[in-house]
This record gives C-alpha cells, structure tokens and sequence, in this order.
C-alpha cells in the first residue's frame, strides 16, 4: 500500500521548522516645511523547504518529452513555440509508491527570494490639507531546479524550475482638505494595482504529447494538462481606482457629526481580478471591479 515516511530530521531538533528572514534599511528626510519622505528597501528570505521523494522511482524513471504550443495571438510570440522539458513516469512503475518527506537541501539548493523598494510621501502644505501617497515595486525569485533535477514528481509535469517575476508595482495616494469656516470636507484616495498573473493550463492529449514521448501517456492517461506560460511575466490589466467623499461636519459640545456622501469606483473602471487560466476558456474574466456606486452615511462621535 501507498505509504510515507518523514526523515527524522525534518520533525526534531533546533532550526528545522520553515522560516522566513526579512531585513530592511530606511531613509527618512523632511525636503522642505511640512514635507516629508521615506525610502526603504526590503529583502525576505524563505528556507527549510521540504519535499515528498517516492524513493520507489527513481528520476531516470520519468521519461522527458515537450509539446508545441498552440497558435494564439495572446501567446508569447503568438505561440508556436516548444513547450519543455515535460516528464511522465516509466509505464512500468506506475503504482510504485513509497513516499519520504525530506529537506529540498539533501537534493540541492532552493530558495525562494523576495526584493523590494518603497517610496512614500507625507505632505501637510497647510491647515486642514493632507497629502500622503507612495509608490512600492518588488519582483519574487524562485528556483527548484537542483531538487527537481533528482525529484520531478516533487514538481509540477512542467515546472518551471527557475522564475524572476516582473516587478509589480503599486501606486497609492490620498487627500484631504477641509474648507474652514464652512466645515466642509473633500477627500479622496486612488489606488493602482498589478493586474492578475496569467498562466495558461493547456490540455495535450495523446496525439499531441506521443511524437515527442514515442509513446502514450502512462497510466492510462488520456491527457496532460501543461503550463504553456512561463509564471511571473504577463499579467492582465491594472486596476486603477479613484474613491470620493463629500462630507459637512457639524460640531456640538463635545460631539461631532458627520453627514457623508461617497462615491466609489468614480470613473466606473472595470478591469478585470481574475480570469479562467485554463486555455480552453483562456482569459475568461471571472470577476470584474465592481461598478461606480454611491453610499451615504452619517457619523456621530462622543
């Protein structure tokens, strides 16, 4: 029967469990009256990753092929392009299983890297004005290829062993300003985000996978479903968000109220937060911003 084990390593002893370290290094200056900025940049690092080896095969075990993408507009260079190296496991060891959790580093070496810079803004101009805002940008950096090299089942049939993400940025900024005398306040935040990574699962079937693999898929499989996109380089579209609020104070005593009127998703942007990432229905959208609407509210503080 299927069973598996853990090296005695992984569960006892000191620095055994999955960390993450993070280190970090700012600059704060005030450039002139009532203006301030902060500039720091990050760097988190993850280890003691651990894989699943079925020491019943071997990686000589797993036969290599690839597969041609399709041809598609969308796709990189509009397809066309070999998809590989893809791996599917000997006919003759389907079913040998005999499952060992141990560390990625008794294979070789992985990490899993992240890197970052922020940029803010504080401003005060004048009286009852408030500016804040910044930009951050950071990229993730994986790589596996030493462990897989020796444990393909431990990945994906086509794992993309090394991956530097694009850099993906966001933008934030918001304000307010009170109008003296009349105590009326304007406000306002806008937000712009990275769109959805794309990937694309296309289904090979046989016909498709055999001119490379000189055989059908084992197991009996009828189909491999194959990541034609590298991760971490094309992404949808940005969201871009701009929020309003209109707001007459009235002031009693000790108390204050508020009479507010909202206004989200003022220029009624609809951009897409996730989509069908399976190639059949390939950059379906399948949720969308919600659309502009209007809220209003009062608030009484004591």
């Amino acid at each position: 029967m299927p069973s598996t084990a853990y090296d005695p390593g992984v569960l006892n002893g000191w620095g055994k469990r999955a960390y993450n370290w993070e280190f970090s290094a700012g600059v704060q200056r005030e450039v002139s009256n009532r203006i301030g900025i902060d500039v720091a940049y990050f760097r988190r690092i993850y280890g003691n990753f651990i894989v699943t080896d079925n020491v019943a095969v071997a990686a000589t075990d797993y036969n290599p092929f690839s597969i041609p993408a399709p041809s598609d507009a969308r796709l990189p260079g509009g397809g066309n392009y070999t998809v590989g190296t893809v791996y599917d496991l000997n006919p003759s060891k389907v079913g040998s299983v005999n499952n060992v959790v141990r560390f990625a580093s008794d294979y070789g070496n992985q990490i899993e890297h992240w890197n970052g810079v922020d940029f803010t803004m504080n401003a005060r101009p004048r009286a009852g004005m408030l500016v804040q805002g910044g930009v951050s940008t950071g990229r993730t950096s994986t790589d596996n290829c030493a462990v897989l090299a020796l444990v393909p089942e431990a990945g994906p049939l086509n794992a993309f062993c090394h991956v530097d993400t694009n850099f993906l940025t966001q933008v934030k900024l918001l304000g307010t300003y009170t109008v003296p005398k009349v105590d009326v306040q304007f406000s306002g935040t806008f937000q712009s985000l990275p769109g959805p990574q794309v990937t694309a699962t296309y289904v090979a079937n046989n016909a498709v996978v055999q001119p490379s693999l000189g055989r059908v898929l084992s197991g009996g499989a009828a189909n491999a479903q194959i990541n034609i996109v590298q991760p971490g380089t094309i992404y949808g579209e940005r969201l871009n968000q701009l929020d309003l609020r209109f707001a007459k104070l009235f002031k009693y005593s000790k108390t204050r109220t508020s009479l507010n009127f909202d206004l989200y998703n003022i220029l009624n942007a609809n951009a897409v937060t996730s989509q069908n990432n399976l190639f059949a229905a390939w950059q379906v959208p399948l949720s969308i911003l919600d659309a502009r609407l209007f809220k209003i509210s009062v608030q009484f503080d004591f």
